[in-house]
């Protein structure tokens, strides 16, 4: 299996305890109704009126719910769901938004676009840096192992 042409190949591990499990853990509210896609559906296949959720995206790159209203801004912007974020990406606009806040800015789409931009690299998305003079975010982890057979279904 390739390293990056794999969302139609790449299919969930996690029963429906685990699920619950790790929506307990992570603080995302059952109402959501998280549900385990089973060993046969890959994240392309996610049900209409469901979002896919990667579990490194909240792992790694410390994604929380409920999700703010800048990280959805970007998400409606690009036109991409989680499913189709690499973790990393996820990882790229949360750090944005915790650096703009943290030196007392709200975080906006302008500023986010002066630093990233989207790129497509097979079948996953992600936010590389711009060509810009100043980086934004000084290293990050340039690779990720084994995540992408641990997402669930949310609606």
């Amino acid at each position: 299996m390739g390293a990056r042409k794999d969302t139609c190949k790449t299919f969930s591990k996690l029963t429906q305890e685990e699920v619950d499990s790790f929506c307990e853990q992570w603080g995302i509210d059952p109402s959501v109704n998280p549900v385990a896609p089973g060993c046969d559906k890959n994240v392309d296949q996610c049900p209409t009126g469901s979002i896919a959720l990667y579990c490194r995206h909240f792992e790694f790159s410390n994604l929380r719910y409920p999700f703010s209203v800048f990280v959805l801004n970007v998400l409606e912007y690009y036109r991409v769901s989680f499913g189709q974020l690499h973790s990393q990406g996820v990882s790229r606009v949360l750090h944005f938004e915790v650096l703009c806040r943290a030196l007392g800015y709200d975080p906006n789409l302008l500023m986010f676009r002066r630093f990233f931009r989207l790129a497509k690299n097979d079948d996953w998305f992600t936010f590389e840096t711009s060509q810009i003079d100043v980086s934004l975010i000084s290293s990050l982890v340039t690779t990720l192992e084994s995540w992408k057979d641990r997402f669930f279904w949310a609606s």
